[in-house]
């Protein structure tokens, strides 16, 4: 095979896409993404996107790549097929399957990995062949609607069939401003009800001549000033306000409603903020001594001269012509200033969507002040039917409003989430359509109300002009889904590139069309920062709101998944409250449900109405539930159960007024008190480092438990040098890292190992399993790999399809605000295996603490009976966290993996463990490649050293009752060999590596060190993963290659970087040095004391078994060459890492 030179010629990422596979096949390549740009000199092949025009590069062989379009089908999306040319003759079509979601961008991703996989191979053909294209049978043509250039595929990421909402109809009748609509209705419905307040009707005729007796009042006083007018309208509601706010946009004058119940203080400034120069008042407001205004409560209808039209002049579409005051993040409320056009378009299509005719009878619920308010009144006004005024009392009061419902016959009613809670859902059978938003509904209203009636679930920010997606719900939706784009706008849910993501994957949405608003009243910093110009590949450019919510596409259309700004970091990890409001609904066992996060990063849950007549009763179960579903960090550490929820003004739950109310933080035990001075100065630091209350300490608390992690170990640690004088060892603390251990250590005692005691009951625990006979094996080419998405998984993952794998089945948890897919596909990213090919892999959401793995019913019954082997590579891998806080995640899910190994059909169970878990040794100190000896550890015995062993232990006991296990102890895992991609930053001798190099000194150590590249012990794993030898089935994974310290530190040295070599003790006096820009920071802990069991000499490691296995696969362990160093050391460079 020969090594070309290629130019690749076009601006488009699938040419990028396949630089890097065709680098991988060992090319060399140069690119061309300019058309003035000069040729950089001869090639062997020319491959060309077709984005730039042709140019005549002399005989090398040209390959020119475009895309066949076809007519869209009912996905939304059009058929494709990639069309390769050589030298002007079709040389291949390859047709890409169809994309069923509509994702665009989940077509794109498909159509260039078949793209990169096909030319790649064309090009292996013609390295092998200079012939082969000469040679090579031509494609027969076909034809398509369009041929484009690879850039297409970019545009096409852009698209969904959800976002296909043209309604040429809607956006003519948009056109016309909404006051010249309402003036037309006013006089073809004159004689019908327009109003009903507090039991007094106002007809259309009566409105309309109201209405036009205020302007004609306000006329006057706007007219003493220039441009867009801002006139403030606060009174309570009454016939005056509804023919104000009508008089104001009968002006042209742009309307500011306020809220009388809001303080005046904030009245005041929104005002000021918004420079109106009028208010309208009813003569009472304190702010009428001293603001301009007009008192329209006492404008007497008769006054008003008929011949006058409401609407004195036809505004501009683009003119303002409402403002509404929002939260905002900086402490003031914002104002959002919507154009005559966004009105006019939502008015135009919100009646169509809720069939809001002539006929209907609407509620009007809402505050002026909120934007839902636009939903009450305009759309019934513009169809000439009825708008029902509840009075304060009946919007107070549950009852009182059900009881109005039901006797005006209301067949529409907005009614928010909080409020829907507490309703008696029964009794609202009257009203045929209910609309909600702005709050996720609990599950049993949805329930409810689809059964009986018609529920729209509406979702928008003010800053979209009221709602950008709506869904009709149907029973056994889930609570979360908004549905689709309205008319003639788009979602896009895009990832922090500005990149659309696929389907079941979390990105932030940014909303774009006709709703979206003119940007922020006087505050263009804030609306630079939220209404983008997104630019698009096809040269588009769209306004965007970014909306900040968090959300994914799925197949019953768009699902909220909380805020971004919502996240908080705790015991290091994202916590969403969203998410574990979520799960606590799903239970159930409460109408209403809200979690919190105070400013001490705690938890708080706020229950309402218990479904469980029983007291007490449902509070049990919901924690229960939680401790089922909820990993420790995202526990609550409160639970407070409320008569009701408090509202706030809009109708949403008033989170705000939460986390003012008292609460019992949960003690499971009593509380204990320092003991000693000394325990009482470390409670002290305690609770400065983990910012906590020094009562909600207790001296017998894991540091872990109460949100410690390795950067505050690290900082406690220096603390206690500077308080006390001397370093400890971290390793003694973890072992039980609570406050009277660490008081032991500090005086210089209890430097004896403390082994958990639930680590050793976990060893020994009972096993429920009955190993099936060989005779039921499953297919061992069908793999399942638990975390694939970690730096290991992947790699593993990549092997067993290199080895031949037929399926695997990746499962991966959800977190972080992305699906399990996301996570997988940002791995395969992250690893530089974007190329590979997953028509054989499937990606499951799991969660493996849970039954079944957290696995649906029909996916885990699949994978029961047809699957033969298992990788069980997940774990919480952190050397900081005591046993008791990583059995959870490590050694809980190897029962449930056991069960799945020994279910419907037998399985391999391959574990991977680590050679810190070793526990037997010869006399001569060597380790052995045995099976877990009863007996602990021969290494530290931290938390994840334990919870490996204990995995080792249980999985021995197993073996000798007839599961095939085989156990993988890797020891130094590095870059892969091939690209140098490992991952540093979660490597804690890299971080001590670079650490050193920052402060110019390294340490010397004499001995040889281990190096085992991820790609060759994932190749190791995946071709024994179906084999199983009884008496060779344990495998110490290290790579015995010689490779001293120093020649491997010298690589550092020769990436560019000048360091000094040191003794330990002289290196650890600068260890005083490190700040929080020190890499060394975080891990810092480790080596105050010393390195204990980081630099390990690899010679004294038995690996019998392991080379044995080596030979069977046809391989030999990777040489620790200059060559390799250097791969990783120019990656660590690439990522600005050294």
């Amino acid at each position: 095979m020969r090594r070309l030179d290629i130019l690749l010629i076009g601006q488009s990422q699938a040419l990028t896409e396949l630089a890097l596979e065709l680098e991988q096949h060992g090319h060399s390549l140069a690119r061309l993404a300019n058309v003035e740009e000069p040729p950089p000199g001869l090639f062997d092949l020319l491959i060309d996107d077709a984005s730039l025009p042709f140019r005549d590069f002399g005989n090398a062989p040209h390959l020119m790549l475009q895309v066949g379009v076809g007519v869209s089908g009912t996905s939304g999306l059009p058929p494709l097929d990639l069309l390769c040319t050589y030298n002007s003759t079709p040389l291949s079509r390859v047709p890409v399957a169809e994309e069923l979601s509509g994702n665009g961008q989940a077509l794109r991703l498909r159509a260039v990995a078949e793209l990169v996989d096909h030319v790649a191979l064309l090009v292996s053909r013609f390295s092998r062949d200079a012939d082969y294209f000469l040679q090579a049978e031509p494609t027969i043509s076909a034809h398509f609607e369009q041929v484009e250039n690879l850039l297409f595929l970019e545009h096409l990421a852009f698209v969904h069939r959800l976002n296909n909402t043209a309604e040429p109809r809607l956006l003519q009748l948009g056109q016309i401003p909404m006051i010249e609509r309402l003036e037309q209705r006013f006089i073809q419905s004159a004689e019908r009800a327009a109003l009903n307040i507090a039991g007094t009707s106002l007809t259309y005729r009566e409105l309309h001549a109201h209405s036009r007796a205020i302007q004609q009042r306000l006329q006057p006083l706007l007219d003493q000033h220039q441009g867009p007018l801002v006139v403030g309208v606060c009174l309570p509601k009454c016939s005056a306000l509804y023919a104000g706010i009508l008089a104001i946009l009968g002006s042209g004058a742009v309307y500011l409603p306020l809220e009388p119940s809001h303080p005046l203080q904030r009245q005041q400034y929104i005002l000021e903020n918004a420079g109106a120069v009028l208010l309208l008042h009813d003569g009472e407001h304190p702010l009428s001594e001293t603001m301009p205004g007009l008192d329209i409560s006492r404008i007497d209808s008769g006054d008003v001269n008929l011949d006058q039209p409401l609407m004195r002049q036809r505004p501009d579409l683009d003119a303002p012509c409402m403002a509404l005051y929002t939260s905002g993040t900086t402490g003031h409320p914002k104002g959002v200033l919507l154009s005559q056009a966004n009105l006019a378009h939502f008015t135009a299509w919100y009646a169509d969507y809720v069939q809001l005719t002539e006929q209907s009878r609407a509620l009007q619920f809402s505050s002026l002040s909120f934007d839902s308010s636009l939903i009450d009144i305009f759309p019934t006004l513009l169809q000439g039917a009825e708008l029902i005024v509840p009075n304060e009392d009946q919007r107070r009061d549950p009852l009182q409003l059900v009881e109005l419902i039901r006797h005006q016959q209301l067949s529409h009613a907005f009614l928010p989430p909080a409020l829907l809670s507490i309703l008696p859902l029964d009794q609202l059978q009257v009203l045929d359509h209910v609309m909600t938003g702005g709050d996720v509904c609990e599950p049993y209203v949805v329930q409810q109300l689809t059964r009986q009636g018609n529920l729209y679930n509406l979702y928008g920010p003010t800053e979209a002009t009221v709602l950008i997606t709506a869904r009709q719900l149907r029973t056994g939706d889930s609570n979360r889904t908004l549905g689709a784009p309205i008319a003639n706008s788009q979602v896009l849910i895009l990832d922090e590139d500005l990149q659309p993501v696929t389907e079941q994957t979390v990105g932030e949405l940014y909303i774009v069309g006709p709703g979206v608003c003119l940007g922020y009243l006087n505050n263009p910093q804030q609306t630079a920062e939220r209404y983008l110009n997104l630019h698009l590949p096809n040269g588009q450019s769209l306004r965007a709101y970014r909306s900040g919510d968090m959300a994914k596409w799925t197949a019953d259309g768009i699902e909220l998944c909380g805020r971004r700004d919502n996240q908080v970091k705790i015991r290091g990890f994202r916590v969403e409250p969203e998410e574990i409001e979520r799960c606590l609904r799903d239970s159930q066992l409460y109408r209403q449900v809200a979690v919190v996060i105070d400013c001490h990063r705690r938890i708080l849950a706020f229950l309402a109405q218990p479904q469980e007549a029983q007291p007490g009763a449902a509070r049990e179960a919901l924690k229960a539930h939680a401790m089922q579903f909820l990993p420790d960090y995202m526990q609550p550490i409160a639970w407070t159960e409320l008569a009701s929820m408090p509202f706030a003004s809009n109708g949403k739950v008033d989170r705000k007024a939460l986390l003012e109310l008292p609460v019992n933080v949960t003690e499971n035990s009593p509380r204990c008190l320092p003991a000693s001075a000394d325990e009482a100065l470390l409670l002290e630091i305690w609770a400065e480092l983990l910012e906590l209350p020094a009562s909600d300490i207790s001296t017998d608390e894991s540091f872990f438990n109460l949100g410690g992690h390795s950067i505050l170990l690290s900082r406690m640690l220096l603390r206690l040098r500077e308080e006390f004088g001397r370093s400890i060892s971290i390793n003694r603390f973890i072992e039980l890292p609570t406050i009277a251990k660490l008081a032991t250590l500090v005086r210089g005692s209890g430097t004896e190992e403390v082994l958990s005691e639930k680590a050793l009951a976990d060893a020994f625990r009972e096993l429920d399993i009955e190993p099936l006979p060989i005779s039921r094996m499953g297919d061992v080419h069908k793999v399942i790999v638990t975390g694939a998405n970690s730096f290991v998984g992947v790699h593993i993952v990549e092997a067993l399809l290199a080895w031949g794998a037929s399926e695997v089945a990746c499962l991966v948890r959800d977190g972080g605000g992305q699906s399990a897919a996301q996570r997988f596909a940002d791995a395969l990213r992250e690893n530089r295996l974007e190329h590979l090919d997953l028509s054989r892999v499937q990606v499951y959401a799991a969660d493996i603490t849970r039954p079944q793995l957290g696995l649906s019913e029909a996916v885990y019954e699949r994978l029961d009976r047809e699957f033969g082997a298992l990788v069980h590579n997940a774990a919480n891998v952190n050397h900081v966290l005591d046993y008791e806080s990583l059995a959870r995640d490590n050694v809980e899910p190897i029962f449930e993996c056991l069960r799945l190994c020994e279910g419907r059909s037998k399985k391999i169970f391959n574990f991977v463990s680590t050679l810190s878990a070793s526990s037997t040794i010869s006399d001569d100190g060597r380790v052995l490649e045995l099976p877990a000896a009863q007996t602990p550890p021969i290494y530290i015995k931290n938390g994840y050293n334990l919870s490996k062993w204990v995995g080792e232990r249980i999985l021995e006991r197993a073996r000798e009752r007839g599961v095939r296990v085989n156990l993988y102890r890797p020891g130094n895992i590095s870059f892969n060999s091939l690209t140098g991609v490992c991952q540093p930053h979660k490597n804690r001798l890299m971080l001590m590596l670079k650490g050193s190099i920052q402060l110019g000194q390294v340490p010397e150590f004499a001995l040889n060190f281990d190096l085992m590249p991820v790609d060759f012990l994932a190749r190791f794993i995946a071709f024994h993963a179906s084999r199983y030898q009884a008496e060779k089935a344990v495998f110490n994974l290290h790579n015995p290659e010689p490779l001293s310290w120093d020649t491997y530190v010298a690589s550092f040295r020769e990436a560019g970087r000048e360091f000094s070599m040191v003794s330990v003790a002289d290196w650890q006096q600068q260890l005083g040095r490190v700040d929080s820009d020190n890499a060394l920071f975080g891990v810092l802990g480790f080596y105050l004391n010393g390195f204990e069991e980081d630099i390990g000499d690899i010679s004294m490691i038995g690996h019998d078994n392991a080379q044995a296995g080596v030979r069977q696969m046809g391989a030999h362990y990777p040489e620790k060459s200059p060559a390799l160093l250097r791969r990783g050391c120019d990656y660590l460079k690439e990522i600005n890492f050294i």
